[in-house]
């Protein structure tokens, strides 16, 4: 009879559970909108050397007029232009083409950022002799034309050997006002010492450290291999919100949330779950708690322009940039 009654307990308690998960939503409570029209989007090799990456056709003015338009349209400001990975000796293959200029003069309002990454096991960011030719490398992408860098070297773990090095070292030789973002892996939970999850998840102090040595984070909320949805909203309001703590403690550092954009990623991304719908009302919901404690984070950020179709921009304009009765242009 015990045995019986505990039973009916354990399968009582569990469809509670089940119950309150089902009606779960860490969704916004109201459709306030909080884009600032300060947006940013990665943009593909050819808009640095001006060829398609896989035909090597010159991009076309259409294509230009194009850009130019939806970036326009749906608030892009910040514009991550890939320039290539470095190399292991801390240059750059390719150099930028004339369409490069081409887009300095019809997107002038814009901020082109040289996006340069690496995977990590590739460079060698603790040896000072590679970051002199990086640096080398980033002084002539500032000749060019870029009014920064945008670093993008993936898997960085937690207090990665050179990296704080890098950029205390990219800001003494460039100059307060030369931009330098980075992009960023997901924070540990609430800051703590992520221990053997370095490698994917860093931890408050590093992320301050990191932070007081550059102008922008930009988080990369997206690859979390969940398939339930209001669990990834809670997880990219998570993130965000501790984004906006640190963040927001540093005078002048903005923070933008990477939405993601893609479907080629299976074991990461459950393109269902994860996507500019769904990214949005994590970061809304956050904005909505956060309110003015939150204002260094000054937009969102897709990843990325040549994967993001008409359906997606869509939702764009649906879920983060428009009221739902404003006409959708």
């Amino acid at each position: 009879m015990l045995k019986r009654r505990l039973l009916a307990l354990i399968l009582l308690c569990l469809g509670i559970s089940i119950a309150a998960l089902a009606l779960w939503d860490p969704s916004p409570s109201s459709e306030r909108r909080f884009d600032r029209g300060t947006n940013g989007i990665w943009l593909g090799h050819k808009w640095y050397t001006g060829r398609g990456v896989r035909t090597g056709e010159p991009v076309t003015p259409n294509e230009v007029i194009e850009l130019k338009e939806n970036l326009e349209r749906h608030g892009m400001r910040d514009l991550f232009v890939h320039v290539g990975p470095a190399l292991e000796d801390g240059s750059l293959e390719d150099s930028p083409g004339d369409l490069f200029n081409t887009l300095r003069e019809n997107i002038p309002d814009a901020r082109l950022l040289a996006w340069v990454g690496a995977r990590v096991e590739n460079v060698p960011l603790e040896d000072s002799t590679f970051r002199k030719h990086l640096i080398e490398s980033i002084q002539g992408l500032r000749e060019a034309g870029f009014e920064g860098v945008h670093f993008d070297f993936e898997p960085l773990a937690d207090y990665e050997p050179g990296y704080l090095a890098l950029l205390s070292e990219v800001r003494a030789a460039m100059g307060e006002d030369f931009l330098i973002s980075q992009a960023t892996p997901r924070a540990s939970f609430m800051g703590i010492f992520p221990g053997p999850l370095r490698p994917s998840f860093w931890s408050e102090d590093f992320y301050i450290e990191t932070m007081m040595r550059s102008d922008q984070t930009v988080l990369m909320a997206y690859d979390s291999g969940l398939d339930f949805v209001p669990a990834y909203i809670e997880f990219v309001r998570h993130q965000a919100g501790l984004l906006a703590d640190w963040g927001c403690s540093i005078s002048g550092h903005e923070v933008l949330v990477g939405l993601p954009a893609y479907e080629d990623v299976p074991l990461y991304s459950n393109p269902e779950v994860e996507n500019l719908r769904t990214a949005s009302l994590g970061v809304r919901s956050t904005l909505e708690a956060q309110g003015d404690q939150a204002n260094c984070i000054v937009g969102v950020a897709i990843y990325s322009n040549w994967v993001t179709d008409e359906d997606e921009w869509r939702d764009f304009r649906r879920y983060w940039m428009h009221q739902p009765s404003a006409p959708d242009r």
